[in-house]
């Protein structure tokens, strides 16, 4: 089984976000507070929405510093 962590920083304070592979599916931990699992062409959607997200966040960023 494939699993990745990471310690992410919110503003409440810390998660472990853990993902695994699990047969046909991706399961994502957040702490334990939340579990997501997805198959693979909603895992896609994931990341593209997380993308799209820090794409407007880097914009936001941009245009405060001008």
């Amino acid at each position: 089984m494939f699993v990745l962590n990471k310690a992410i920083k919110h503003d409440g304070g810390t998660h472990n976000v853990e993902v695994k592979v699990d047969n046909d599916q991706l399961v994502i931990y957040f702490g334990n507070s939340f579990t997501l699992r997805v198959d693979e062409k909603n895992a896609d959607k994931l990341r593209e929405l997380l993308y799209d997200g820090t794409r407007e966040l880097t914009i936001a960023r941009q245009n405060r510093s001008l």
